[in-house]
């Protein structure tokens, strides 16, 4: 999201004041309790915000959550977009590669798996020498197709791509994807656990908690038709991105969950309250879903 459009403005409910890396306090919440052993730990980090000028020592703050990440026994990352800010470097495409090459590199040190979520910062419209009109194809040069799906220790993952252009709202998921989501879920069947990311929120409460406006904006506009499809299968989780808050929204069986940015205000400190940051999310043998927001330790430069 645009740092012009967010504003420090009072905590929202569901916001949460967040403790460091090294604290082991954090905010959790879960689907249903067990005493079962945890089969999965992954962390969800979104709203990286990495620049060609390493503002606000953003590399470092980078290494620090993913070193972060490892120490909370992640073993698997998925990402859920803007994690480089290449919409803002015009033309210039050797700088937009190398940044994304840069990120790529950085995440692959850790050594964990790594799965990626695009973003609108991630867009960059010249490919080749070429216009690139919905600026997918750099991305899919790094971090594979746009949208798309894998399978991890018994949990189906879904990666939707929401950045086609919509008249009504930001953004919104094309037919064409929707058309292999159906087919996605069909295959997947109705038992398996699914987790959902999608960087522009299928459903949020920013704009009316936090600014006190209603706005159809900043989120994807066909929600309902999305919503809709999932519904019938095994969703466990839909993590978004973009807002750079923490939030958590349940909408009848459906979880909504808002990551804070890594970035939080975008490496100037806390964004409405939500600190530097990333979600840490454990699966147990029964598939019980628990996660906390993990604050881990960045500090303004």
């Amino acid at each position: 999201m645009n740092r012009n459009c967010k504003r420090l403005l009072a905590a929202m409910c569901c916001i949460s004041l967040l403790t460091a890396c090294n604290n082991p306090q954090t905010q959790t919440s879960q689907t249903s309790s067990s005493t079962d052993s945890i089969k999965l730990t992954f962390a969800y980090l979104t709203d990286v915000h990495l620049n060609q000028t390493n503002y606000g020592h953003c590399n470092e703050g980078l290494r620090q959550a993913l070193e972060c990440a490892k120490q909370q026994q992640a073993e698997m990352l998925l990402f859920g977009g803007e994690n480089a800010e290449t919409d803002q470097l015009g033309n210039d495409e050797t700088t937009a590669d190398s940044l994304h090459a840069h990120f790529k590199r950085t995440v692959e040190e850790y050594g964990l798996p790594a799965h990626f979520t695009i973003g609108n910062h991630d867009r960059f419209y010249v490919f080749n020498g070429q216009k690139d009109t919905l600026g997918f194809k750099m991305f899919e040069k790094h971090y594979g197709k746009s949208y798309g799906s894998f399978d991890y220790k018994g949990i189906h993952f879904i990666r939707l791509n929401g950045m086609h252009p919509t008249k009504q709202a930001f953004a919104t998921i094309d037919q064409e994807q929707i058309t292999w989501l159906k087919e996605d879920l069909a295959k997947t069947g109705l038992e398996t656990p699914i987790v959902v990311s999608t960087h522009v929120p299928l459903l949020s409460l920013y704009y009316p908690v936090v600014e006190g406006s209603m706005q159809a904006r900043d989120m994807i506009d066909n929600t309902k038709e999305i919503a809709d499809l999932l519904k019938p299968y095994n969703i466990k989780l839909i993590l978004q991105g973009h807002q750079h808050i923490y939030e958590q929204i349940q909408e009848r069986g459906l979880w909504f969950v808002t990551a804070g940015g890594v970035s939080a205000n975008w490496w100037t400190g806390p964004l409405a309250d939500t600190e530097e940051g990333f979600l840490l999310i454990k699966v147990d043998n029964a598939n019980n879903f628990s996660w906390e927001y993990i604050d881990y330790g960045w500090d303004v430069h």
